[in-house]
């Protein structure tokens, strides 16, 4: 049976749990690979060609550790047009072609919507598949990821360049509290609601709308007592048993690029029965 190690960026915002039920190893992500303008070189289309040299080197360090006690790695990261994070890892497989098989996975998504591909890519390492056959599965399943969240200001996406200023304007001259959504790997406007009140409906609305749900987390960045509103928004409308729906709270390396008011949810949606 195949030893397959999965690694992850600390984006994915895993519990401890999680990282040690699945044996993950989790790489810090520093602002700078994140905040593509930080990059020092782009691709016509904004995405990073190059990422900070000290990431590739931790992701080089970390893959040969590794190497020494599994037979192949899959790294399942941080969306591509949300960082440069899959770029150096990219670069950190290429300094090791010839030491360990390394598949590159792009989740698409962050915080839980990457965190929950890596839940699922390490039970099927548990289940012995090789390393090629779980990136197949994780690439072939990335719709199945949904992250809706809203922020109190729009200022940090602004900073961080996610989102464009002159978009940051406007929502912050109408007073909105725009619910976002990560879609085909990048941040889009989903909703508009002017009060958190009627942002916690529409993110309750959201998971409900779905026709199949595996899994659902309501992501909070520092406002616990408003997570626990959505939370129990979404239990009274749905038939989500309580085992299926948690609360988890967004690490540092997303908080930073979202605000402190960020609340969200991350929801695996599950086959139509």
């Amino acid at each position: 049976m195949a030893r397959v190690a999965i690694v992850t960026d600390s984006s994915a915002d895993l519990t401890p749990d999680m990282r040690a039920s699945g044996h993950v190893t989790v790489i810090p992500a520093p602002l700078a690979a994140i905040r593509g303008q930080d990059l020092a070189l782009l691709h016509s289309d904004g995405l990073p060609k190059a990422s900070p040299l000290a990431l590739v080197d931790t992701f080089a360090a970390t893959f040969t550790e590794l190497a020494r006690d599994y037979d192949a790695l899959v790294a399942v990261l941080l969306s591509r047009r949300l960082g440069g994070i899959i770029d150096a890892a990219l670069q950190a497989r290429e300094r090791l072609a010839k030491l360990v098989p390394i598949e590159v996975v792009d989740s698409r998504s962050a915080s839980l919507g990457l965190g929950f591909q890596v839940v699922h890519g390490a039970e099927l390492a548990q289940q012995g598949m090789d390393a090629s056959t779980i990136a197949a599965a994780l690439r072939a399943a990335t719709d199945r990821y949904h992250v809706v969240f809203s922020v109190e200001s729009v200022e940090h996406l602004r900073e961080s360049g996610q989102i464009g200023r002159s978009a940051a304007m406007i929502a912050e001259a109408l007073q909105l509290k725009p619910l976002l959504r990560i879609d085909e790997g990048q941040i889009i406007p989903y909703e508009r609601a002017r009060t958190r009140d009627r942002a916690i409906y529409e993110l309750a609305d959201f998971v409900c709308e779905l026709p199949a749900v595996e899994r659902c987390a309501v992501l909070y960045a520092s406002n616990r007592t408003d997570a626990d509103r959505l939370l129990a928004t979404i239990a009274s409308v749905s038939e989500l048993p309580a085992h299926r729906l948690t609360v988890n709270q967004i690490g540092p390396t997303v908080a930073t690029q979202v605000g402190p008011g960020a609340l969200g949810v991350a929801v695996v949606e599950g086959d139509v029965e």
